[in-house]
């Protein structure tokens, strides 16, 4: 089998040639969240902008341990956010094309995964007991 995209180096600690000490990255991590960017958009943006390849390569904890011991954890996990505000706009679609039966069955498919994914978020304990998916809700969920 072969590989044709490329991975990263296995390595357990920051690479030699990162300027940034692990309290000023974490301190980044914090002043990023508190902007509202996601954890995914804040390892982007220490990768691009401040040559950080892995904030757990330099801090030994992922982003997302980071915002939430700083008390900056989002309601949702971070997927099941993306799939709801998906959902959103394609509601808002729907509202201007009615008649776009392509665009209804694909949120209907969507809002499937959505419960089947918040079914496991449950069980997990990231999400209340009870938690439940609604067209109605789903815009306070996002905001």
């Amino acid at each position: 089998m072969s590989r044709h995209a490329s991975s990263k180096p296995v390595r357990d600690s920051a690479p030699a040639w990162v300027s940034m000490l692990p309290r000023q990255v974490e301190a980044k991590v914090v002043e990023l969240g508190r902007e509202g960017r996601q954890p995914a958009v804040i390892g982007l943006i220490l990768r691009d902008s401040y040559g950080i390849p892995s904030v757990q390569e330099v801090t030994g904890k992922k982003v997302v341990q980071i915002l939430r011991e700083a008390g900056i954890e989002s309601k949702l996990p971070q997927d099941l956010f993306n799939l709801v505000q998906r959902s959103i706009e394609l509601q808002d679609h729907l509202r201007a094309n009615p008649r776009d039966q392509h665009n209804r069955r694909g949120l209907e498919l969507m809002e499937s995964r959505i419960r089947s994914l918040a079914k496991y978020y449950i069980r997990m304990g990231k999400l209340p007991q009870g938690w439940a998916y609604s067209r109605d809700a789903a815009k306070l969920l996002v905001a």
